[in-house]
């Protein structure tokens, strides 16, 4: 991947390469010479790189070599984060953009979402220079931090959230009273309210912002002027304080709010669970054994067009690829028929360190023989329960006679009765964050089900990342 190499090293392994590439402030991707490249002096060569778009400005095959990106979008990086926002300070650095935003935490987000953009500066509406007012300066440096800080009145100033273990929305939800933004506008439509006019704006795909007039020249009955605006950057070209107009942007790319529990979504052997909606699991996978019969053994979690993960142990009797059958978007198990469609493994890839005697590193990946079609419908009845998660050591005083690791998570109520049992190996543990949903544990072991005082313990996903990325990349 070309880009500006800013940092070269040694390392012994591509993930080695990645994780630095991850918690170094500038590094958007990197490439690793491995032990076959033809030029014996760059083998173990770990190049960190950026790009004016953040993007590589080419990309070229060369055998030995070993690309990728940045983790810190996945929450991955342990540089920490700087949160706090600083008020009347300025922060001095190279610009790598400015745009016009309503106040200093829109300016955040952005700076968060842009290419290079470390810290920002915002000057306030009432900063004495008036072209500036409401600019947000977005910027950079060699060392990552801002070369200096000024104390300047009217200004406020901050760090991209990219290196958080939660990033910020992508949208901006609050509504500005008294405020109008202004723009090219796409549509000018009359409605019943504000938030008719945001609903408006969200529905229309070229919509970036708008302003909502309740002037009374500017309404017609009971309906008033809503303008759908847009721009060549997404924010407001001028913000004018003072009008009878309330503004706000497109809640597109706006998340649900996160819940603080995992749901855990298998099939209908589940305890105290109730039944899933269709579309609410779309990456459940059921898998099933063909021999003289067909029957449900497993489930599993679609990770890509071409694979799904599970649980190592499924395959412990049975571990021939051409007996499994792959069945994603089905909610009833009753539902499967020689007319419904289903993907072939081509090959299961256990964990090198899985062992059948033990209960550990008990995690798979099944490669399909061909790539899924992701808008298939679904049907009626997976089960779903929502439990809590439960520290490990205290789940390890649980389960005094067995080996709980770090690359473990429990998760079950203290009194029991909702719990994964049999047949729901290798399903999903699933916890909502920040709007999205991410795959925290696959089903693994328990004593008995849904017991009391007896959390069911899952594979820990994230301690086996740099494993299943470089299945799945090569």
């Amino acid at each position: 991947m070309r880009g500006v190499n800013f940092n070269v090293t040694k390392v012994n392994t591509v993930e080695e390469c990645q994780k630095q590439c991850t918690n170094h402030a500038l590094c958007q991707f990197y490439t690793y010479a491995t032990q076959t490249f033809h030029r014996l002096e760059y083998r173990n060569t770990c190049l960190l790189k950026h790009s004016q778009s953040g993007f590589p400005d080419m990309i070229k095959m060369v055998e030995g070599l070993v690309s990728g990106f940045s983790l810190k979008p996945c929450g991955l990086s342990d540089m920490g984060c700087q949160m706090n926002i600083f008020q009347h300070m300025s922060f001095s650095g190279e610009d790598v953009g400015r745009v016009i935003a309503p106040d200093p935490f829109v300016c955040r987000t952005i700076c968060s979402y842009y290419p290079n953009c470390l810290f920002f500066t915002f000057f306030t509406n009432t900063w004495h220079i008036q072209p500036q007012r409401n600019m947000c300066f977005l910027k950079t440096s060699k060392s990552g931090k801002p070369s200096s800080e000024i104390p300047l009145v009217n200004t406020t100033s901050g760090y991209s959230l990219l290196s958080c273990k939660d990033l910020p929305e992508r949208c901006h939800s609050q509504r500005y009273v008294g405020v109008d933004f202004e723009g090219d506008e796409l549509e000018a439509v009359y409605v019943k309210g504000i938030k008719a006019c945001q609903e408006n704006c969200t529905n229309k795909i070229r919509c970036q912002f708008f302003t909502y007039t309740s002037h009374q020249g500017e309404c017609k009955e009971d309906r008033c002027k809503c303008s759908l605006k847009i721009s060549l950057n997404g924010s407001p070209t001028r913000i004018v304080y003072g009008t009878e107009g309330t503004s706000g942007y497109t809640l597109r790319m706006c998340k649900t709010p996160s819940i603080s529990v995992c749901t855990k979504t298998v099939t209908t052997r589940i305890v105290g669970g109730t039944r899933s909606s269709p579309r609410e699991w779309p990456w459940q996978a059921s898998l099933q054994v063909k021999l003289r019969t067909q029957s449900h053994v497993c489930g599993g979690s679609v990770i890509g067009n071409q694979w799904v993960i599970t649980a190592a142990h499924c395959f412990d009797d049975l571990p021939s690829p051409d007996i499994w059958r792959i069945y994603t978007g089905i909610l009833n198990q009753s539902e499967i028929q020689a007319a419904i469609p289903f993907s072939r493994a081509e090959k299961i890839i256990i964990h090198p360190q899985y062992k059948i005697s033990e209960t550990i590193h008990d995690i798979a990946l099944i490669k399909l023989k061909a790539a899924m079609n992701f808008t298939g419908t679904i049907q009626n009845t997976l089960q779903k329960v929502r439990i809590p998660l439960v520290p490990i050591e205290e789940c390890r005083k649980k389960y005094i006679q067995h080996k709980v690791t770090d690359q473990m998570v429990c998760a079950g109520y203290k009194e029991g009765g909702k719990d994964a049992c049999k047949g729901d190996s290798g399903g999903p543990l699933s916890c909502y964050q920040n709007g999205v949903w991410q795959l925290v544990g696959i089903t693994s072991w328990g004593d008995g089900c849904a017991k009391k005082d007896h959390p069911g313990v899952y594979t820990k996903v994230a301690a086996y990342v740099d494993w299943i990325l470089e299945i799945t990349q090569n």
